[in-house]
């Protein structure tokens, strides 16, 4: 198994919209986190913006963190129309930052609109392409367990599955995602994430 590496999941990998920002004022400049990472994996940053009186210019939202491999990362997030979820594309395993740029409040009622940011429950244990070895589920599986790639459903072990080690060793595509329905233990031995050539 050499070139391997392995990931433990034991809980179900919930979203949480306001993670890393509760409900503020939306501003110019930088937000104070609320918690700097999702509880484990790397999720994809989301925003809901509440528009209070007369809706604001929103502006961007600059997220400065860490992928999978370490590196740092930047994605940039325009926030949606009043109550849309407006969802990232990176995955992110910390948050460093996040910033407001261009937001202006509007003139009729100088009332700001709100914003918070967090996280899906789409949660990735490596991004870019490698090796599903094998799943080891450590204790019978509290729920479906979704094993997934860019490409599609790679395998879904069903609820109660016992406890044992399940091989792969299939290639797969874009990112690997490992996503329990309930607190399942289970241990993920797959290729890690290369840190992108720059």
């Amino acid at each position: 198994m050499n070139g391997f590496t392995y990931t433990n999941i034991s809980a179900a990998p919930a979203v949480d919209t306001d993670g890393y920002v509760t409900t503020v004022d939306m501003a110019v400049g930088a937000y104070v986190l609320a918690a700097t990472a999702p509880t484990f994996g790397a999720r994809h940053v989301t925003c809901t913006r509440t528009v209070v009186g007369n809706a604001d210019t929103p502006g961007t939202l600059v997220v400065v963190g860490k992928n999978l491999a370490g590196q740092a990362q930047t994605e940039t997030l325009i926030p949606g129309a009043h109550g849309i979820l407006v969802t990232g594309t990176k995955f992110f395993t910390s948050i460093t930052s996040i910033t407001g740029v261009a937001w202006v409040v509007d003139v009729g009622t100088t009332t700001a609109d709100t914003i918070v940011v967090g996280w899906d429950a789409i949660n990735a244990v490596v991004d870019g392409g490698g090796m599903l070895h094998a799943i080891v589920v450590n204790a019978t599986a509290a729920g479906a367990i979704t094993v997934a790639d860019s490409r599609g459903t790679i395998a879904s072990l069903k609820v109660s599955i016992g406890e044992g080690t399940y091989y792969y060793d299939i290639q797969f595509s874009g990112y690997l995602r490992v996503e329990p329905a309930a607190a399942s233990n289970i241990t993920v031995i797959h290729s890690g994430t290369m840190p992108t050539r720059l």
